[in-house]
C-alpha cells in the first residue's frame, strides 16, 4: 500500500527549508536540487510544489510574511494603539537575527516581482493586509488620545510602510547605515510625532 503524504505538512517543511536557504545563501542557491537535498526529498518530487523559480520565491516570501504576522499576533497579546504599532514595526524591521534573515528573502522577492505580475500581486496583497493593520492601530490610538496629529491615517500608513520597506534594504546593504538601534530610534521618532 502506498504511503500517504500529508501535503500541507510537506509544503510547510519545503517552505521552511526554502526561506532558510535563500536567507542564508541567496536566491541563486535556492535550486530544486539544494532544496530537495536539504529536506531529504527526491528532486523530482519538488516539481509538484514548485513548477518554476518564481514559485520558490513566492513560497519563501509568503512563509516569511506569515511568520512575521504570527510573531506580531503573539507579541501583541491585546496591545493596541501606538504600543501595538511599535510591536508591529519592530517585528517587521530587520533589528533581530530572524528579521534580518527574513529581509534577505524579501529583497530578491521584490526584484523578481518587478517583472512578474503574479509576484507583484502577492506583494500588493501582503501590503494591503499590513496597511489595514497599521490603520487599525492608528484608529485605536486616535480613540485613546495617543494619536492627535492632523495627518490622515492613509498618509501615515504609507509613510510607515515606506520606512519599513526601505529600512530592509538599508540595513542589509549597509550595516552601518541602519543599525538596529538607529531603526528603533526611527520608529520611536515617528511614533512620538503622532501625539
Amino acid at each position: 500500500m502506498p504511503k500517504q503524504v500529508d501535503h500541507d505538512e510537506r509544503r510547510a517543511l519545503i517552505a521552511e527549508a526554502t526561506w532558510r536557504l535563500i536567507a542564508e545563501r541567496g536566491i541563486d542557491a535556492a535550486t530544486m536540487r539544494e532544496i530537495s537535498s536539504s529536506i531529504g526529498m527526491a528532486n523530482g518530487a519538488l516539481k509538484y510544489y514548485f513548477p518554476d523559480k518564481n514559485a520558490i520565491v513566492r513560497t519563501a516570501f509568503t512563509h516569511v510574511f506569515e511568520a512575521t504576522n504570527a510573531r506580531i499576533r503573539a507579541r501583541l497579546a491585546g496591545t493596541t494603539g501606538l504600543a501595538g504599532l511599535r510591536v508591529f514595526c519592530l517585528e517587521v524591521m530587520p533589528v533581530e537575527d530572524v528579521t534580518r534573515l527574513e529581509a534577505r528573502v524579501v529583497l530578491p522577492f521584490w526584484q523578481r516581482a518587478l517583472a512578474d505580475a503574479e509576484l507583484a500581486a502577492v506583494y500588493v496583497e501582503a501590503m494591503a493586509v499590513w496597511r489595514e493593520q497599521i490603520r487599525g492601530f492608528l484608529r485605536a490610538g486616535r480613540a485613546d488620545g495617543s494619536v492627535t496629529t492632523g495627518v490622515s491615517d492613509a498618509v501615515l500608513a504609507e509613510q510607515l510602510l515606506a520606512m519599513l520597506n526601505g529600512v530592509q534594504a538599508l540595513a542589509l546593504l549597509d550595516d552601518g547605515a541602519a543599525t538596529p538601534d538607529l531603526q528603533r530610534g526611527m520608529i520611536d521618532a515617528f511614533l512620538d510625532g503622532l501625539g
